[in-house]
């Protein structure tokens, strides 16, 4: 959809009325054939589990599970097996979910089962859980989640200062990263390991995706980055939605990336041009061998997230 430089010109100055969307097919939640569950030692018995839909990071101790996300619906069965090879027959105590896409929080229910397990995230996850509602560029309709599976301890905050919960004798840090791939992100830090879990705030191999309906955008993923970029060291390991494990380097680029393309993408719509503008201009092509080749789709997503931001009062 072509916006006109008044249009941008009026959100730009907090003013301007919703238009409707354009809904094209998203790629969100694609399901495909399960491929073998993989394992990756973090540090000290933290463990990276990959192939379940979005990253799993696990911890036991003394027969309990602390894991950070569930992985997508019907990998389940797949994780309680390597769980049972691996821990024996450890209950999940502590569940943090990076954010409500079902890649990230689809297993909740069948891993909990009946048990009393703490669920952590951030408000506005439990409000996306809870309720039914449209995704409308991703062209999907979502039900509300069974209550089983809803966080039953959240926050809503986005003070500086992390909260904490106890597991295993360590304190295992959390807090909000505001409006970045969603409203609800937040990051799991585990602080004596040098790891932090960044849910969909960072991406490894593949552009961003700014799921701008539910209150994701672009300056907000610039920002959560920037957030995550003060809390880590040369040795920190950064674990991201989907893929292997980043490093600070990492972060730095994808901040540059998100900066340089929003600068772009309000530089060619203040000109009155629309967004197959941005795309025929390959305004991502530096960057297209580190993120890969779904740049249309990201640079759509980046334009409508802009507006939304503004039109939710995001940005003045």
């Amino acid at each position: 959809m072509k916006r006109t430089r008044r249009e941008f010109m009026g959100l730009i100055g907090g003013v301007g009325v919703a238009t409707a969307l354009a809904a094209r097919a998203g790629v969100l939640h694609a399901q495909q054939a399960a491929p073998a569950l993989a394992v990756t030692e973090l540090r000290d018995g933290l463990q990276l589990i990959s192939g379940a839909g979005g990253n799993v990071v696990a911890r036991a101790y003394e027969g309990a599970l602390l894991l950070v996300d569930s992985g997508a619906p019907g990998y389940a069965p797949a994780l309680r097996k390597l769980f049972g090879e691996r821990f024996g027959a450890a209950p999940v105590e502590v569940l943090f979910n990076t954010h409500w896409h079902l890649d990230n929080s689809g297993g909740n229910e069948e891993l909990l089962g009946e048990r009393a397990a703490t669920v952590i995230a951030h408000e506005n996850t439990r409000l996306w859980m809870s309720t039914e509602f449209d995704v409308e560029w991703e062209n999907k309709h979502y039900e509300r989640r069974s209550r089983a599976g809803w966080p039953n301890k959240t926050f809503f905050t986005s003070d500086t200062q992390p909260l904490a919960v106890e597991f295993g004798g360590e304190a295992v840090s959390y807090g909000h990263l505001l409006e970045a791939h969603t409203d609800g992100d937040i990051y799991v830090q585990f602080p004596e390991r040098n790891v932090i879990v960044a849910g969909g705030a960072v991406t490894a191999g593949r552009y961003p995706l700014l799921d701008y309906i539910t209150g994701g955008w672009i300056g907000g993923m610039a920002d959560a980055t920037t957030k995550l970029l003060a809390m880590m060291d040369a040795d920190t390991l950064v674990v991201p939605e989907v893929g292997p494990v980043q490093r600070r380097a990492d972060l730095e680029a994808q901040v540059t990336m998100l900066q340089t393309v929003r600068e772009r993408i309000e530089a060619i719509a203040l000109q009155g041009r629309g967004v197959e503008d941005m795309i025929g201009e390959q305004i991502t092509k530096e960057f297209d061998e580190r993120y890969g080749r779904n740049s249309a789709q990201f640079i759509e997503l980046a334009y409508e997230s802009m507006w939304w931001s503004r039109l939710r009062g995001i940005v003045a």
